[in-house]
């Protein structure tokens, strides 16, 4: 009876153990954490803002967490393979994610079969900023203004063409919006990333882009680019005289570029709170900030509970886009 006992009790302090580990794991994690390199995934291209932003992000937060952050391009599918990448990656706090609206708020509502549920495979880290995008159009477009365009457009009706970084993409939807609003016919020419998007614009190739000050800035100083209209609410300083589509007659026309970082949605809280404060001192107390503003970018670096509404938003925002655009990737 005696041994019978004993079994029993062995059994209980093993099935106490067990279940205690399972409670002490992530605590462990969480403390000594991080000690080893942390990988920044960018489902985009390289040489785009995106990146080029990511990286600036990724060398502030590591001077933080006293860890590296290494910057892994992982492109495709609008942002949705690097995107479903880390969605399946371990939530240790090793990989995470360079969001965008495109990613988090768009492709959910244009891909069939994503592979990734922005809300329940990752939580959210920190809505770093935004930026406005500007309507452009090559040097060699005969229209200096948003009506010359439209009046061009429709005695060449589904001539003009216009480059994106992908189906489904903010800017793919933005244009649609606006061809629909002016009644007029465009034709799509979607690329990989905004890099070689802008190249062809600004080589003659094709015809207009919307796109971020950041990436397209120096386009506009050699005159390879001509800015129509910015798709944000207000003007921005670096674009003297050039008014946003709504006070053009364009209605609820607010168009950006947003920028979150995200994890799996197994990773620690503790964790997602010290990568937040590395993501909220990357981006209001380095020079980060100052670059953001001279680009008259949104300088947000928030916490993760303020980043994960914002977020929710944004996804009923442009799903309800999506939809009226009737756009499928599928």
């Amino acid at each position: 009876m005696k041994s019978l006992f004993r079994s029993i009790q062995r059994r209980f302090l093993v099935i106490a153990l067990a279940a205690s580990s399972v409670f002490l794991a992530p605590l462990a994690l969480a403390s000594s954490y991080p000690s080893q390199p942390i990988r920044l995934v960018v489902p985009w291209v390289p040489g785009g803002f995106t990146d080029v932003f990511a990286r600036k992000v990724a060398d502030a937060m590591s001077k933080k967490l006293g860890q590296p952050m290494i910057v892994e391009n992982k492109p495709g599918a609008n942002g949705s393979m690097g995107t479903r990448y880390v969605a399946q990656s371990s939530g240790d706090g090793y990989t995470i994610i360079m969001e965008t609206a495109d990613t988090h708020a768009i492709n959910p509502s244009i891909y069939k079969d994503l592979g990734y549920d922005p809300v329940k495979d990752f939580k959210q880290v920190s809505f770093l900023s935004a930026q406005p995008l500007v309507f452009a159009v090559s040097a060699s477009v005969p229209a200096n203004t948003v009506e010359e365009f439209i009046e061009l457009a429709k005695k060449r009706p589904g001539e003009l063409t216009y480059g994106t970084w992908g189906i489904g993409s903010v800017s793919h939807l933005g244009f649609e919006r606006f061809a629909n609003e002016s009644g007029i016919r465009l034709n799509h020419v979607p690329y990989k990333g905004v890099s070689p998007a802008i190249l062809d614009v600004a080589a003659g190739r094709v015809d207009a882009i919307f796109v971020g000050l950041l990436s397209a800035g120096d386009h506009f100083k050699t005159g390879k680019l001509k800015a129509l209209a910015m798709t944000s609410a207000r003007t921005v300083s670096q674009m003297p005289g050039i008014k946003p589509l709504q006070a053009l007659g364009y209605q609820d026309f607010d168009i950006n570029l947003w920028y979150a970082l995200g994890v799996p949605a197994s990773t620690p809280d503790a964790v997602v709170r010290t990568l937040s404060e590395a993501a909220q001192y990357a981006i209001k107390e380095t020079d980060i900030k100052t670059m953001l503003e001279s680009y008259s970018m949104e300088v947000r670096g928030t916490d993760a509970k303020e980043a994960q509404a914002i977020i929710a938003s944004e996804r009923e925002r442009w799903a309800k886009a999506a939809t009226e655009a009737n756009i499928s990737a599928n």
